[in-house]
């Protein structure tokens, strides 16, 4: 019953928050905005008028979400998880990549093999068209339930594998800095970010939103969305043992402008008409 209270509190704490308040979660493409990392003593960015320290930047153990984090516990079923599970262990997986951010633009990105990411993508043959819908419901369910909104496209879903020593460094999921300006700027048309986690049997590897000093454990069925923009910086922090898996996916939303004059390859639409661009 503890346990129950204690996530009804951290599933809560955001909608305290008058609307009036609340900043934006979806950002329109803009000029290159400048890197923000609040301070402790700053008034946190969320509208709650509390000290960072104490609302969306806090360190203590028991703490609320940040805004514009959503976690949903035992999203996904436990026969689904299983099924997956047991068919990824089966494969062999291939290495991930990540934005080339000197040699992509909007229309080309470019990807290349780098010491930040360490994990594999897994082929999910049979299972793929499975995870597509349902990972469609997750998104379409969670964007409606806690931002009100409806969305163009979603990437297909991947499912990741993080074996011992596999991490992710801290990144965005839309935007590249200049580290010379130290300026974000956009470069793919991701409004949204959806991890879908689907075990628990290792050690290390928390999800890591380090700007807000927020880590969290990931468990059999948790749903975890949140903007895609650089005020979401987050880490696969290192598996110490283990393997870990988890479903990732990228959504648009409508009504946004687009950085790219046409959508990714790999998109599965849900609201988008190509004949009306």
């Amino acid at each position: 019953m503890f346990k129950r209270f204690i996530d009804k509190i951290l599933q809560n704490s955001q909608a305290e928050i008058p609307k009036h308040k609340r900043p934006p979660l979806i950002l329109k493409p803009s000029e290159p905005t400048i890197d923000i990392r609040p301070k402790p003593t700053d008034t946190c960015f969320c509208g709650s008028d509390k000290l960072f320290q104490s609302c969306c930047g806090s360190i203590k153990k028991r703490r609320p979400l940040p805004y514009g984090v959503f976690v949903e516990n035992r999203y996904l079923d436990k026969s689904i998880i299983k099924e997956l599970v047991e068919y990824a262990e089966r494969q062999q997986g291939k290495r991930m990549l990540v934005i080339d951010k000197e040699a992509s633009t909007a229309d080309n990105i470019v990807k290349v093999k780098h010491q930040k990411r360490s994990s594999d993508r897994i082929e999910m043959g049979k299972y793929q068209n499975t995870m597509n819908q349902f990972v469609k419901t997750a998104f379409t369910e969670l964007a409606g339930k806690y931002l009100h909104c409806e969305l163009d496209w979603f990437e297909t879903p991947q499912l990741m594998r993080y074996e011992t020593g596999g991490t992710y460094l801290a990144h965005a999921d839309n935007e590249n800095m200049n580290t010379k300006t130290r300026t974000w700027s956009r470069v793919v048309d991701r409004d949204l970010s959806l991890l879908i986690y689907l075990n628990d049997e290792f050690m290390g590897g928390k999800l890591h939103f380090d700007k807000f000093n927020c880590r969290i454990l990931p468990k059999p069925g948790m749903a975890v969305l949140f903007p895609s923009d650089n005020r979401y910086m987050h880490a696969a922090e290192e598996v110490t043992a283990g393997v870990r898996y988890v479903i990732v996916s990228w959504a648009s939303v409508k009504g946004i402008e687009k950085v790219s004059s046409k959508p990714p390859k790999s998109i599965i639409p849900i609201n988008y008409y190509p004949q009306q661009q």
